[in-house]
């Protein structure tokens, strides 16, 4: 009976130990991955911001005048 608890405890010892490896290997590889999404997150939006200055006023003007012209036609 004796033995048949120390295998218990061992297989429970060596289950315990399987999920803390996997665990951490998923931990890591998560933050990994969020390390590589900020990299190109931020690489990102520096182009946009970049697209969004070169936008001249006047044309976006006229575009949000032909946008405010369209919603008040469809709701007058």
């Amino acid at each position: 009976m004796e033995n048949l608890v120390s295998q218990g405890f061992e297989l429970a010892i060596f289950g315990m130990g399987t999920v803390f490896v996997f665990l951490t290997l998923l931990i890591l590889a998560t933050h990994f991955m969020s390390l590589l999404v900020q990299k190109f997150e931020h690489e990102a939006s520096e182009r946009a911001v970049q697209a969004v200055t070169q936008l001249d006023d006047h044309h976006l003007m006229t575009i949000i005048s032909a946008a405010i012209a369209q919603h008040k036609n469809k709701h007058s």
